[in-house]
């Protein structure tokens, strides 16, 4: 495999990144106090967008979306078709800001990609991509402020305190716009799943974010494939937690380690939470809300995560590593599993090819059963600023519109991989094919798919058997994924002091598997939660649910 530099993953690495193990946090106090305005009890409630799905070329396997399997394509369509009809734009300017996970973008006079795109739109634009390490604080600076973009993306998994209300305050409702059979107007929003619109919910009944919708699964153990299939793994679910345990002891050796972690990701605790049969962020019954904290099981978790700590099987400087630096390692060997976002194929499987990379099937420990978890069905959302003129805000959700074109279109593909010729080649087996100058002129450095963007299928140029595998391991685990019931909820509570909140328990269970806190703390924590908000939030998402907010 060609030299991996922290450099390339961070031009390479995209929405995987913030899907991965545990809520990025920010705790500054961004728009001041809770409106208490964004609840939904009592409001009128506008329809979801009627869905209306759009049939793309066959695929080479066939998906299921109703148990969240996606169709999967070997090769690259030979005959693209056309998602839209003329341009969407009116000449005019927009203003444009999103998050990016790349190294900034080539300047729109040089950037061939950039300045196709706006031709393809038919508007400028001036894109201002704000990097992951940076978009807590810069977030924080928008939304106390006045210097607001025209279009905004609030994506990345971040819990912005306050971020319901500052959608409310500053961003377009699009109810009459995009509700019911309104959304027939943007075709390709139409092809959006209803799971998604409900997963970015309604802001005091209305309908103000479009979302950028994913895939079912949720965080993943990735796996090296190869090397763990030479100590035993099958991928058939019956993996046990001492096999798993085993593994991981075979492939600790020197400077290689069974499994990482990384700071920004709570250690990678998610895809452990699985195993151990945690409720996927809260459980449901009888319209009472109980928090995974609750879950008995937490403790046999993170005593096992800090035995694997304890004996060296985790990479000792994780509490310390970024995930991209994770990341890093996981490609050139040094760890040979971590927990990232189910997304992660996307770059996992161009960047990797000394080994099989693959999602793990949960192993299961001693009278457990595992319970995969379901994604949020988005990446994020995006909002448009209420004060554009009505025409304006128009133009803009025929932008969105252009953006979400589905796979094996002309307009997906400029997206997606850029200008031929310029940006990517075709290579001998049809597959499109960065250049070197398409490295740095993509949808990664420049995020339009961060606006907007289509259902994902199955397909990574040039990894077929890597692509089969992960359609195989969706049939086997994606039916049996449990949800977040709190899914499009609001709750003012979770979105004044729920960072905060969310982390002090990170901060927990980082403490309690590297060894600087007592499983026996973990009680106290929880207590701290509950009577800090915790309660409080699994209240005002029961009084949510009452109000069929999920009609």
């Amino acid at each position: 495999m060609a030299a991996l530099t922290r450099r390339t993953l961070l031009r390479t690495t995209g929405a995987a990144v913030a899907a991965s193990t545990a809520p990025t946090l920010l705790t500054a106090c961004g728009s001041g106090a809770s409106s208490g305005n964004v609840a939904n009890k009592g409001t009128k409630l506008a329809p979801w967008p009627t869905y209306i799905p759009k049939t793309g070329p066959a695929p080479d396997l066939k998906g299921d979306p109703a148990r969240g399997i996606d169709d999967a394509y070997l090769t690259y369509p030979a005959k693209l078709t056309k998602g839209t009809s003329g341009k969407p734009g009116d000449g005019s300017t927009l203003k444009v800001m999103t998050i990016t996970y790349g190294t900034p973008p080539t300047p729109e006079a040089k950037n061939a990609y950039w300045q196709a795109m706006e031709k393809a739109l038919g508007v400028k634009i001036e894109f201002t991509a704000v990097p992951a390490s940076d978009f807590q604080s810069k977030m924080a600076t928008v939304m106390a402020g006045n210097d607001l973009p025209d279009v905004l993306n609030i994506g990345g998994g971040f819990n912005l305190p306050h971020e319901a209300d500052f959608v409310m305050k500053t961003m377009a409702d699009l109810s009459d716009y995009v509700s019911g059979d309104a959304v027939k107007d943007y075709p390709n929003l139409a092809n959006i799943p209803t799971r998604s619109w409900r997963s970015v919910g309604r802001f005091h009944g209305g309908i103000y974010g479009v979302p950028i919708t994913r895939a079912k699964p949720s965080s993943v153990l990735w796996i090296n494939g190869t090397d763990f299939a030479k100590h035993g793994y099958k991928p058939d679910g019956n993996l046990t937690q001492d096999q798993f345990t085993g593994i991981l002891r075979d492939l600790t050796r020197g400077k290689q380690y069974g499994t990482g972690g990384a700071q920004d990701g709570s250690l990678g605790y998610t895809a452990h939470a699985m195993c151990f049969g945690i409720p996927n962020g809260w459980s449901l019954k009888g319209g009472t809300f109980t928090s995974q904290f609750a879950s008995p099981h937490w403790k046999d978790m993170l005593s096992y995560l800090n035995t694997l700590w304890k004996t060296g099987l985790y990479y000792p400087d994780s509490a310390s590593t970024s995930m991209v630096d994770l990341k890093t390692m996981y490609y050139n060997g040094t760890v040979k599993s971590y927990t990232d976002g189910f997304t992660a194929l996307l770059t996992t499987l161009n960047l990797v090819h000394d080994f099989a990379a693959e999602p793990m099937t949960l192993y299961t420990p001693s009278g457990i059963t595992p319970t995969p978890y379901a994604g949020h069905d988005k990446f994020g959302y995006t909002v448009i600023n209420k004060n554009l003129p009505k025409a304006k805000i128009k133009m803009v959700l025929r932008v969105l519109d252009h953006l979400a074109s589905p796979f094996g279109t002309q307009e997906y593909q400029l997206m997606h991989y850029g200008v031929e010729g310029v940006d990517f080649t075709f290579s001998a087996s049809g597959d499109p094919t960065p250049t070197k100058r398409g490295q740095s002129e993509n949808n990664v450095n420049l995020p339009f798919g961060y606006l907007c963007d289509a259902p994902q299928v199955l397909y990574v140029p040039g990894a077929q058997q890597g692509i089969k595998s992960i359609h195989q391991w969706q049939q086997l685990t994606c039916p049996t994924m449990i949800s977040d019931p709190t899914n499009g909820l609001r709750s003012d509570t979770a979105t004044s002091t729920g960072a905060t909140l969310t982390q002090n328990m990170s901060d927990t269970i980082v403490g309690i598997i590297t060894g600087r806190q007592k499983v026996s703390t973990w009680d106290a924590a929880v207590h701290k939660w509950k009577s800090g908000g915790g309660d409080r939030m699994a209240h005002e998402y029961a009084s949510e649910l009452a109000a069929n907010t999920t009609k």
